[in-house]
């Protein structure tokens, strides 16, 4: 009887269903994607699990729930949790230098765990200016890649993602192991949190359901060859379903997988040397969304494009895998679902933004720009020709008639507010960020 009230419980409405439904068929037909499978999980329970579209645009074989789809950057956040693991086993601390691991790299004696964790390392991403990525590519092979770079700035002082990073990190793990990556992440993570379809997506593995990737095109998805998985490795070489990545949010959470002060260490962002806050943590992006805690990741691949999405106040996941890359529409759709199920009800503090955002609304449309009130970095792309033509656009769309705060987003470097802003002749979404001092940040609308 618990069982069935606990499921109950965590079911959508008929109306929230069909919310949902609406959304991935719109999108997925202005974005040109493939296919694509959702879950949902509140409280736990897995209340909402859908698929759409093609798992094969050339076959035209349906998605099924139980699709494997490469899910990209998302590993990111498994091999974390090796790295996490064995610094719990005392193989490893996570503010080792990297030197201590992988030889031959002339600043990684610079470089420590955590700065590759936290993406502060300075390293440059080696998949950078690569467009075939189907050809096997040996470990040996990057590494001799790298030593011919620079740090791109001093370790610490900076965030900037590259893959390189968490490509590191498997090899880290290998050398504190003894093991493959691939047997230490099946046996030490996948296993214990019950993935039984979570994969290393490598050639010789037989993935039953596995998804055929394609690219969105202005003529509709077009299939496209695999990535060889020695391109993405630990940072990015997984394929699930959304059950399992469910079951992942869960399993974390639950301490399935680590423990307590891991887990806090998993989801704490990082801090630059100088004391400014970051968003990314072990693997995770953590901001806040309409004033409430939202913790993701998303991975692209050739072919595919996912988003994990988790509002632990809300106790709810939302996952979005998809076959079709050249689109992060996974990525907005996720957070729309969350939406449909929790609308946004502003503070007054953001009722307060409303005004400055109809101000410049007004300042775009009339040419009178106040450089006083936005940063250099809005101020060097806000040109003259630029505020003339976005102003023109704007007149051509007739009179405002209402300015409606949709969402809000912070993270580290302030916040940004969404507007439907609806005209006399049409409706546009306007977009203003303010910085941590005040500033306006950025400015733009779209249709």
């Amino acid at each position: 009887m618990f069982a069935l009230v606990v499921a109950f419980a965590a079911a959508l409405t008929v109306s929230q269903r069909a919310a949902v439904d609406a959304l991935v068929t719109a999108t997925m037909k202005t974005e040109h994607i493939a296919g694509a499978t959702v879950a949902i999980s509140i409280d736990g329970n897995v209340a909402y699990r859908k698929a759409f579209g093609f798992s094969d645009i050339s076959s035209k074989a349906p998605a099924t729930t139980d699709t494997v789809y490469p899910i990209g950057s998302i590993s990111k956040q498994f091999t974390a949790a090796c790295v996490l693991l064995l610094a719990q086993d005392g193989k490893l601390s996570i503010d080792d230098p990297l030197s201590l691991y992988v030889p031959g790299l002339p600043w990684a004696d610079r470089v420590t765990l955590r700065h590759l964790l936290d993406q502060e390392s300075g390293i440059v991403d080696f998949r950078f200016g690569v467009t075939d990525y189907t050809g096997s590519l040996a470990q040996s092979a990057v590494i001799d890649r790298l030593k011919k770079t620079d740090l791109l700035f001093p370790p610490g002082s900076k965030y900037e993602y590259s893959n390189s990073n968490y490509y590191l990190l498997g090899m880290v793990v290998e050398k504190a192991s003894g093991q493959t990556y691939e047997e230490f992440l099946r046996e030490r993570v996948l296993a214990p949190a019950h993935l039984t379809s979570t994969y290393y997506n490598s050639a010789s593995a037989a993935i039953p359901a596995l998804a055929h990737g394609s690219n969105a095109t202005g003529d509709g998805p077009q299939p496209v060859a695999p990535e060889n998985a020695d391109w993405a490795f630990a940072a990015g070489a997984l394929a699930s379903t959304v059950s399992d990545v469910i079951r992942w949010d869960e399993a974390l959470r639950g301490g399935k997988v680590l423990g307590p002060a891991s887990l806090a260490e998993m989801f704490a962002p990082g801090t630059l040397d100088n004391g400014s806050p970051t968003d990314y943590a072990f693997g995770w992006v953590v901001v806040k969304h309409d004033g409430v805690p939202e913790i993701w990741h998303n991975g692209e691949v050739t072919g595919f494009h996912a988003m994990n999405a988790t509002y632990p106040d809300q106790r709810t996941d939302v996952v979005v895998l998809t076959n079709t890359g050249g689109t992060a529409a996974a990525d907005e759709l996720a957070v729309r679902i969350f939406d449909a199920l929790h609308p946004f009800v502003p503070s007054q503090s953001d009722r307060a933004a409303s005004g400055r955002a109809k101000e410049w609304l007004g300042r775009i449309e009339r040419g009178d720009v106040d450089r006083t009130q936005i940063t250099d970095q809005l101020g060097a792309v806000l040109t003259d020709a630029v505020v003339k033509s976005a102003g023109g656009m704007l007149r051509s769309y007739g009179t405002l008639r209402s300015l409606d705060l949709i969402s809000v987003d912070e993270d580290a470097s302030g916040r940004s507010y969404s507007f439907k802003a609806a005209f006399s002749k049409k409706t546009v979404t306007w977009i203003m960020g303010i910085d941590a001092l005040g500033k306006i940040s950025s400015l733009y609308f779209h249709v």
